[in-house]
């Protein structure tokens, strides 16, 4: 009698006996890292090596089913004549799969035409500019498909944006000459009819008040469409912190021939909110942070908000309550009240204050803030002790062109604070501080891989001596924004037993070459060098301190959480550490 088990070879089919085939892949023959990186996010042989193939022959297939879709991206690329080739290369326990590819020239764009049409009438004169700049398309570059669609966009915005909202995109014809391994791109755009905008309508609040987010609308009805101002709006709204989305919508056709009635649909977020958390600061020891926010009092978009943060050698409560469009849009009003203490190296310190600020940001550049302030000061354990009660103006201008503040890459940025103050226990005492800093962002090469950052910040105090200055007032160099390294705030003149005595005038320079490797991590080496002066100006005399060290940063995705390793170079016996550590969100500055 013949066994079962041996005859379930002939009944069965030889794959399902047959173990699956492991094997790796390189892609040969590509140097562009873009390129190569967009290949193997396509490739089928690379997403799916978890899953095996049974045979040579499923190996084979799936190598064979990816060439043309690689081929595609290829092509998007601006390498049309390509062409890959597939090798397979037995080893001892799995098969090597090469993909041999054959880029062949690149293609570049030597001619973009736009054509502008109505009701299929070609359009001579059109007071619209479709520069080739305007649509980010440079002559002589190679032909990337995704360029080109996103000049098509470009397009249809800028017509949006000069009341065309209805224009789309009737023909796109791109001819290559293979003699010259150039391309030419011809765009024809079907313009539609001038727009304005029609009544507005809003969908979706529930606790808050319509008049608030009428207020945050940048267009009136009857005026020409303009789709800047539409995304302005939605951007602004998203702003208030009180929607989870804003959607603004408009049908496909003119009402009464010439208005598009406009459409808000909001989503509310929850407007109250708990946060705590805890730290460690190398300066003010361990610490924790309790806050309580309601962003939404009256359905106005009012907040009042609760902060206490406790530590070692500092605590301090806020209570603060924010009226945003206050009279004017932009125009934000802000009532505060704080109690604070700190214990450093300086002084000892308790503040009482209460202020009134206003702020506006004027544009997407300028930024104005001006306050009034009262502070009663209780100052200990510093070479110039006394109680102050002081009246403050605390004044702020900003001008920028940086748009990412946690990772700037490229721009400047110039800060003038100034603060006139008067002793109002002593009118005789009275001080003008004022603090200039000037940033620069330089990228040196592929904009993120390197950026040079430096800073310069100069700051001088016009008194009638340096007792009219309280000491926390004074300037004092040592923190994680100058010349760190040293000892928290005692970069300044000294007295006996090393006691800071602070500075009526500073001057620091921080200079950070800052490398990206990749997606995730960076480094970067920074030197700082300064000093402060007894007198209302730098005098640049005497030994300017200097401190070296190292950064590391992980690029997350609310910013880059930075980690700097820092050491001073004229480090003071029994004073100043050998090494500082500082950990926190975003770059330096």
């Amino acid at each position: 009698m013949v066994r079962l088990y041996k005859l379930l070879p002939l009944i069965l089919p030889l794959s399902l006996w047959a173990s699956a085939i492991s094997y790796s892949v390189r892609i040969e023959g590509v140097e562009e890292e873009k390129v190569l990186r967009a290949l193997r996010n396509s490739s089928q042989l690379m997403n799916l090596r978890k899953k095996l193939p049974n045979s040579i022959n499923s190996l084979r297939f799936r190598a064979e089913s990816d060439i043309p879709e690689l081929i595609k991206i290829l092509h998007a690329y601006g390498y049309l004549e390509a062409e890959i080739d597939v090798q397979f290369i037995p080893e001892a326990d799995e098969y090597n799969v090469l993909l041999l590819v054959k880029p062949g020239p690149l293609y570049t764009i030597a001619e973009y035409n736009v054509y502008l049409e109505i009701d299929g009438q070609p359009l001579e004169n059109s007071c619209v500019p479709l520069s080739l700049g305007d649509l980010g398309i440079t002559l002589g570059e190679p032909l990337e498909t995704k360029n080109i669609l996103q000049s098509e966009l470009s397009a249809l915005e800028i017509l949006a944006s000069y009341g065309y909202p209805l224009a789309e995109i009737k023909n796109r014809e791109i001819i290559a000459d293979g003699k010259t391994k150039q391309v030419q791109v011809s765009l024809k755009l079907e313009m539609g009819p001038v727009a304005s905008f029609g009544p507005t309508t809003i969908e979706g609040n529930c606790s808050v008040r319509s008049c608030l987010i009428e207020q945050q609308i940048l267009w009136c009805e009857n005026d020409r469409f303009d789709s800047c101002l539409v995304e302005q709006t939605q951007q602004a709204l998203m702003d208030t912190g009180l929607f989870s989305s804003v959607y603004i919508t408009y049908p496909k056709d003119l009402e009464d021939d010439s208005f598009l009635p406009m459409k808000i649909e909001v989503a509310e977020t929850r407007h109250k909110s708990i946060s705590a958390g805890v730290s460690y600061q190398t300066t003010f020891g361990p610490g924790a942070t309790l806050g309580w926010e309601n962003r939404n009092i009256n359905g106005l978009g009012r907040k009042f908000i609760f902060q206490a943060n406790i530590a070692q050698r500092i605590h301090s409560g806020i209570l603060s309550y924010q009226i945003p469009h206050f009279c004017l849009i932009n125009n934000n009003y802000t009532i505060q009240a704080e109690a604070a203490h700190e214990s450093i190296k300086p002084y000892r310190m308790q503040s009482y204050n209460v202020l009134n600020r206003f702020d506006r940001p004027v544009n997407a550049c300028y930024y104005f803030s001006i306050a009034a302030e009262l502070e009663y000061l209780i100052v200990r354990g510093s070479v110039d002790n006394g109680n102050f009660f002081l009246a403050e103006v605390p004044i702020h201008l900003r001008w920028t062109n940086v748009e990412d503040f946690l990772n700037p890459l490229c721009g400047v940025r110039f800060d003038y604070r100034a603060c006139p103050t008067m002793n109002i226990k002593k009118a005789s005492e009275c001080y003008y501080s004022q603090l200039f800093t000037f940033s620069s962002y330089i990228p040196l090469w592929r904009n993120e891989i390197l950026v040079l950052a430096q800073k310069v910040t100069v700051g001088t105090i016009i008194s009638n001596g340096l007792g009219a200055v309280p000491v926390p007032k004074r300037f004092f160099g040592g923190s994680e924004e100058n010349l760190r390294g040293y000892r928290y705030y005692t970069v300044s003149p000294l007295k006996h037993h090393d006691k800071p005595i602070g500075g009526r005038s500073a001057i620091f320079y921080t200079i950070e070459p800052r490398f990206r490797f990749n997606d995730y991590f960076g480094l970067v080496p920074f030197f700082d060098i300064g000093n402060v002066y007894l007198k209302q100006w730098p005098t640049f005399k005497g030994k300017w301190r200097k401190s070296v060290g190292l950064g590391f940063r992980y690029f997350s995705f609310i910013g880059p959480l930075r980690l700097d390793v820092a050491f001073p170079l004229n480090r003071r016996e029994d004073l100043d550490p050998h090494w500082w550590v500082f950990v926190s969100l975003g770059q330096s500055f």
